[in-house]
């Protein structure tokens, strides 16, 4: 049992869902405000695929300021087969989600690396599997039902500390991803002037 204190999602931080694409987006041929989309194919396992990201124009009548995402924003897709989560960076600032995602801006009750930690692990997922209303394998996570969500909130100096560990292992897991990449570079270039120079 968490010796933690449990506070719904809501309590301790703002969640809303993206802008619908209906009578807000307008065609490729219109002319309207241009920005940044973000969608559901946006979000992968691994966080934010850039180049999933659209660029759109809005009708004048469309309310921009209630779907912009910031930097710290932590994103959940809220249909299809399986709840995906991102950590916005820097560079999503200003730019808008869809309706398919839900974001979460932490208060300063939790920290926004340890709320997508928590929910990229399976005790996390399963809390928004649970919370999803599903038919078959399709899930549908609601804006309602993300605002219920009940959760450990640590104090914030063992907040602060988980958050240094989870930095430390991201540091550690990129230095051994470039590391690995470095080493299959290598082994490559020196198939590949094997090969040359005995083909010759």
């Amino acid at each position: 049992m968490s010796a933690y204190s449990h506070y719904p999602l809501e309590a301790i931080a703002a969640v809303f869902v993206g802008l619908a694409r209906h009578g807000n987006v307008l065609g490729s041929q219109k002319y309207g405000l241009q920005v940044s989309l973000i969608g559901m194919k946006a979000i992968g396992e691994s966080g934010v695929d850039w180049e999933a990201i659209e660029t759109v124009n809005l009708a004048p009548e469309a309310d921009v300021a209630s779907s912009q995402v910031a930097a710290g924003d932590v994103v959940l897709t809220c249909r299809g087969t399986a709840v995906r989560v991102a950590l916005l960076p820097e560079r999503a600032t200003g730019m808008l989600i869809d309706s398919n995602l839900i974001a979460v801006r932490c208060g300063p009750q939790m920290q926004p690396e340890l709320l997508a930690a928590f929910f990229r692990y399976p005790a996390g997922r399963e809390i928004l599997e649970r919370a999803s209303q599903s038919t078959t394998r399709q899930k549908n996570l609601t804006l309602k039902a993300v605002r219920r969500i009940m959760l450990p909130v640590p104090p914030l100096p063992k907040q602060e500390q988980m958050v240094a560990l989870l930095r430390a292992a991201d540091r550690q897991h990129n230095l051994a991803l470039a590391a690995a990449a470095q080493r299959l570079a290598l082994a490559q270039n020196l198939v590949v002037h094997t090969l040359l120079e005995n083909g010759e």
